[in-house]
């Protein structure tokens, strides 16, 4: 359970504490997975589905942002909402963050975390240049690359509970200037302006 696993890292938990937490035993846990390493990413695997909704709600603004929303307000509602759904499980997240580089299952499932995340933020990128509220500019798929890896490592440091690490409301504030600067070189862009500029 998240619970246990919050007090004693994966690097140092065996099978069968994991088993026991869950109610099955050692034998029932290998039927389902080959390691506590299989467990970890066929966790990942689920998040992913859960996080599905944040990425799909009609408010996201990975769905699209009516021209009546500023970007700054969609993006901070989606930001925000995404690290309320995520935060009951950051102590899964925070594992996975940490054993990536490590473990081959861990890898595999956590690349896949990202690549999907990069591509939803890639899209909507586009479209906001497209727009025209965003400014064309550097490579898109570069930008979404840099913007999901530099949130997992600033969530990493918040879900490990490192010394200094910011707040869950200083989170969701740092990731939204870095958005609004990086995709929109502009605190606000006001959308409308964007229209009127066009008549």
């Amino acid at each position: 359970s998240a619970g246990y696993r919050a007090k004693v890292p994966m690097s140092k938990l065996d099978v069968e504490p994991i088993a026991a937490e869950a109610g099955i035993t050692r034998a029932r846990f290998y039927a389902y997975y080959t390691s506590k390493n299989d467990a970890l990413a066929a966790l990942i695997r689920r998040m992913i589905a859960a996080r599905s909704p944040t990425y799909d709600h009609p408010d996201s603004w990975f769905v699209g942002r009516s021209p009546q929303v500023r970007p700054r307000a969609a993006l901070r509602n989606t930001i925000e909402r995404a690290i309320d759904v995520s935060w009951p499980h950051r102590f899964v997240l925070r594992e996975a963050c940490d054993l990536w580089t490590a473990v081959p299952e861990v890898r595999d499932a956590w690349l896949n975390v990202i690549e999907v995340s990069t591509t939803r933020h890639e899209k909507a990128i586009l479209r906001e240049r497209k727009l025209g509220v965003a400014p064309p500019g550097y490579d898109a798929r570069r930008i979404a690359e840099a913007l999901v890896w530099q949130s997992e490592r600033l969530c990493f440091r918040v879900w490990a509970q490192i010394p200094g690490a910011m707040s869950k409301k200083q989170l969701a504030e740092i990731c939204l200037e870095a958005y609004m600067r990086m995709i929109f070189l502009a605190v606000d862009p006001d959308p409308e302006g964007v229209r009127r500029n066009r008549r």
